[in-house]
């Protein structure tokens, strides 16, 4: 066993308490609101809901499953995480590929060209300008074509491209391989780690995705989760609608707006909660391989 000096163990010591009380400021939060989720209407009403619920009740969960507008923005932000993180990841690649390609014509000006929107972007209203002026505005491509081009990831998979072996790529081409050959076959795989890691980075960004929705959505059936979790939190109390408050008052068990905001926040961070641990692995390899270098 290697020696530690007394300063040293007192500092794994002060780690390990430092994350424990992290973890805990984290934790407590998140079990108390699962437990406020799953309490009936009598014990929230009194406001005594530690880490355990009391009360046992799902009724909460049952009134969002039935909504339809719950589900209709759940299934849009479903749609919308899917279709924008493919187009963002696949577009990334294919312009990284292109830039850091020999035979490209003035890579360095067009390596400048990109690194200049990336710093300075035009405001929120040249943007909404824009949008609202290619006729956008309240539909779903408001909510797609804005978002999908990321220059930072076009150029770490330029540079990460740029530090793998060129034998590979000639002796592809010498083959007969097309461009889109190379790419698929023997760029992909060997990048896959950091393209896996941009991939949750995207997939998280869009899921939590509402201020476009905000900005550019009118009609709720658009309306992406994250907003409609927002409109929860403010009015829940307006989301039982009217015929559901005369089944309450029939004899069926209360819902409280409280159960209503931790139930719908529940549902919302559930899907990220379950994919997470299946992709965690790829952060180790992918994160900060191919960091911005000029």
């Amino acid at each position: 066993m290697s020696y530690l000096s007394p300063v040293r163990k007192i500092f794994i010591i002060f780690n390990y308490l430092l994350f424990i009380a992290f973890s805990i400021s984290i934790l407590v939060p998140f079990i108390n609101a699962i437990a406020i989720s799953l309490s009936n209407y009598e014990a929230l009403a009194t406001g005594k809901i530690g880490l355990w619920p009391k009360g046992f009740s799902l009724k909460a969960y049952h009134e969002l499953a039935y909504s339809k507008q719950f589900l209709r923005t759940f299934l849009n932000t479903v749609g919308l995480t899917v279709v924008n993180t493919v187009l963002t990841i696949a577009l990334s690649l294919a312009a990284g590929y292109v830039m850091a390609h020999k035979h490209l014509l003035g890579r360095s000006a067009l390596f400048i060209y990109l690194i200049i929107p990336m710093y300075f972007s035009g405001g929120l209203i040249p943007t909404y300008l824009l949008v609202n002026g290619l006729g956008m505005t309240n539909t779903y491509a408001a909510l797609v074509l804005p978002q999908i081009i990321s220059i930072f990831y076009i150029i770490v998979f330029r540079n990460q491209i740029n530090q793998l072996p060129q034998e590979l790529m000639e002796s592809a081409e010498i083959d007969g391989a097309s461009e889109w050959r190379i790419l698929w076959n023997i760029i992909l795989p060997l990048v896959l780690p950091m393209t896996m890691a941009f991939v949750v980075f995207s997939a998280v960004a869009y899921w939590n995705e509402w201020f476009n929705a905000l900005i550019y959505i009118r009609d709720r059936q658009l309306w992406t989760l994250q907003l409609q979790l927002r409109e929860i939190l403010i009015s829940a109390s307006q989301f039982i609608d009217q015929q559901t408050q005369e089944a309450l008052i029939g004899g069926e068990p209360r819902v409280h707006p409280e159960n209503i905001k931790m139930a719908a926040l529940m549902l919302t961070v559930l899907p990220i909660i379950i994919v997470y641990p299946f992709v965690q692995k790829y952060f180790i390899h992918g994160q900060l391989v191919g960091a911005v270098k000029g």
